[in-house]
C-alpha cells in the first residue's frame, strides 16, 4: 500500500499551488495579456468616437461637438467626402498630414474590407534606446447625403515598456509576499490543524489497551473535540468490552469445569467401585454430558449467528401449537422443584418464520425466566394477538432488572451478577442467541422489568397465513 503524506505536508503543498497558480495568473494577465486588452479596449473607444461622430454630422455644433471628443479621449478625427475635409482638424496630427492619395487608398480599403478597416502602425526611434512608438488608425465609410464619406480616427497607443518594467518589479513583491504570506498560513494551519490531529492519532494507537486521555489543548475545533469524544468512547467500550470477554470466559471456564469435574468423579468412583455403577449415577453422568452439550451448542450457534452463517429456513407455522408442545418439557419444573408455570395460549395464531429458530428462542426465554425466577418459582407464558401481530410473553417473578441495565442484557459477554440465580443446564448467552435470530427475523422484541417484581421478555411477530399448517 502506497504510504500517504502527512496532513501537515499536504497543507503546505496545497498553499503553494494555491500561491503558484495565483501567481501565474497575475504574471499571465498583467505580462503577457496587458497590451493585447490595453488594445482591444482602445479599439472599442474608437469605434464608439465614429460612432459619436457620424451621429454628430447633421447636428448644429457639429465643429465643437468633434473638438470636445478629440480632446476627451486624446483622438484625431478626419472626416473626407471624397473631395475635401467636411471640417478643419488637428493639423499637427499624422492623420492630416495624409495627402490625397493616401486617403483615396485608404477610401478603398475600407470599402474593399466591408465599411471598415484598422490599420496599426509602429514606429523604431533611432536614438539608440530600441524603443518604439505605436499607433492605431480606425476607419468607417458612411452614406451622408446619398455620398459615401470616410470618417477616421486616429490614436497614439502608450508605451507599455515602462509599464511592464513596473509591473514586473511588482510582481516581484507580490511573490515575496505571497511566499512569506503562506509560510505563516501553512504554520497556523499546521499549529491548529494538523498538530492536534497528530496528537490525536498518537493517543488513539494506545487505544487497542483500553487507554485514551483527550488532551484539551487537541479541541481547537468541533471535528477534532468530536473525534476525541468518539474515541474516548471507543476505548471506553473496548474496556468493558475486555472485562466482559474476561467474564464470559471465567463464567464458561466454571460451567465446563463443573459437568467434567462431575463426569470424571463418578466415572472414577464407578471404575474404583464397582458397587456404584447403578442408574442414578450413570444419569448423573448424562445429565453433566447434557449440560456440557447445551454449553457446546450455544456457543457454536452464537458463532455462527455472528458470522451469517446460518439462514433461515421460512414456513407458515401455528405458533400456538409449537409453544404448547414445548410447555410439556417444562412440567417437569412443577413435579421436581415445585414451579408454579402458568400457560395463558390464545389457540390458532400463525406466522411465518424460521420455526425451529423461534422455537430456540422461547426455550431461550423460558431457561432465562426459570434461571431467574427466584423464590416464588412461577413463570407465565402468554401467546396472544395484538394489534395484527402475535406477541409471546415470559413473565418471571425475580429480582427484576435495573433500568440501565435493560439494553445490556442481550450482549454475548454481559451478565447479571449471579446472586439469587438458579443453576441450570445453560450457557448464560441463550438471550445473545435470541437476539441475533430475532435480529434476523426483523421482528420486535425487548424486556420490561421493575425492580423486585420480576420480568417480561416478548417478541412480535406478523400474522401469517394457515394455508400451509398442517
Amino acid at each position: 500500500m502506497k504510504k500517504q503524506m502527512s496532513l501537515k505536508w499536504k497543507i503546505a503543498r496545497y498553499l503553494y499551488i494555491f500561491a503558484g497558480l495565483l501567481l501565474f495568473i497575475l504574471i499571465l494577465f498583467q505580462l503577457f495579456l496587458l497590451e493585447p486588452m490595453y488594445e482591444k479596449y482602445k479599439l472599442e473607444t474608437m469605434s464608439n468616437i465614429i460612432s459619436k461622430a457620424i451621429q454628430a454630422m447633421d447636428e448644429e455644433g457639429f465643429a465643437d461637438t468633434i473638438y470636445n471628443i478629440s480632446s476627451m479621449d486624446d483622438v484625431s478625427i478626419r472626416i473626407y467626402d471624397g473631395k475635401k475635409d467636411i471640417m478643419a482638424g488637428n493639423y499637427g496630427s499624422p492623420l492630416y498630414k495624409m495627402k490625397l492619395d493616401e486617403l483615396n487608398s485608404l477610401v478603398r480599403k475600407t470599402s474593399e474590407n466591408k465599411g471598415e478597416y484598422i490599420q496599426k502602425t509602429v514606429l523604431k526611434h533611432s536614438d539608440g534606446h530600441n524603443e518604439e512608438t505605436k499607433s492605431m488608425m480606425l476607419s468607417r465609410i458612411v452614406n451622408r447625403n446619398e455620398q459615401p464619406v470616410l470618417v477616421v480616427v486616429y490614436s497614439r497607443l502608450s508605451p507599455m515598456n515602462v509599464t511592464l518594467k513596473t509591473l514586473r518589479i511588482q510582481l516581484l513583491y507580490i511573490a515575496i509576499m505571497l511566499i512569506i504570506a503562506v509560510l505563516l498560513l501553512t504554520y497556523v494551519m499546521n499549529k491548529h490543524i494538523a498538530i492536534p490531529l497528530i496528537r490525536i492519532n498518537k493517543e488513539a494507537k494506545e487505544i487497542s489497551e483500553g487507554e485514551y486521555d483527550i488532551d484539551e489543548s487537541t479541541n481547537e475545533y468541533l471535528e477534532a473535540q468530536e473525534l476525541n469524544a468518539t474515541l474516548l468512547q471507543a476505548s471506553n467500550d473496548i474496556v468493558q468490552a475486555e472485562k466482559a470477554k474476561r467474564d464470559l470466559i471465567s463464567n464458561i471456564s466454571h460451567d465446563l469445569r463443573t459437568p467434567l469435574t462431575m463426569i470424571q468423579g463418578y466415572g472414577e468412583m464407578m471404575l474404583d467401585l464397582p458397587n456404584e455403577m447403578n442408574e442414578e449415577n450413570m444419569h448423573v453422568i448424562i445429565d453433566e454430558a447434557t449440560r456440557l452439550s447445551y454449553l457446546v451448542n450455544d456457543l457454536l450457534d452464537l458463532s455462527k449467528l455472528k458470522e451469517n452463517q446460518i439462514h433461515l429456513e421460512y414456513e407458515t407455522f401455528d405458533l400456538s401449537k409449537m409453544i404448547e408442545g414445548q410447555m410439556k418439557k417444562y412440567a417437569v419444573y412443577e413435579v421436581n422443584e415445585g414451579f408454579t408455570i402458568v400457560s395463558e395460549i390464545q389457540e390458532g395464531l400463525c406466522v411465518y418464520a424460521d420455526c425451529n429458530r423461534i422455537e430456540q428462542v422461547f426455550n431461550n426465554f423460558m431457561t432465562n425466566a426459570i434461571n431467574y425466577c427466584g423464590e416464588v418459582r412461577k413463570v407465565i407464558v402468554r401467546v396472544f394477538l395484538k394489534n395484527e401481530v402475535v406477541r409471546v410473553e415470559v413473565e418471571d417473578f425475580g429480582i427484576g432488572i435495573p433500568k440501565d441495565k435493560q439494553e445490556l442484557i442481550w450482549d454475548r459477554y454481559y451478565k447479571l451478577d449471579k446472586t439469587h440465580v438458579r443453576p441450570l443446564n445453560s450457557s448464560g448467552i441463550g438471550l445473545s442467541i435470541a437476539k441475533e435470530i430475532l435480529d434476523m427475523h426483523h421482528a420486535t422484541y425487548g424486556v420490561e422489568s421493575q425492580i423486585d417484581q420480576g420480568s417480561v421478555f416478548f417478541f412480535e411477530l406478523p400474522v401469517g397465513t394457515v394455508a400451509n399448517v398442517k
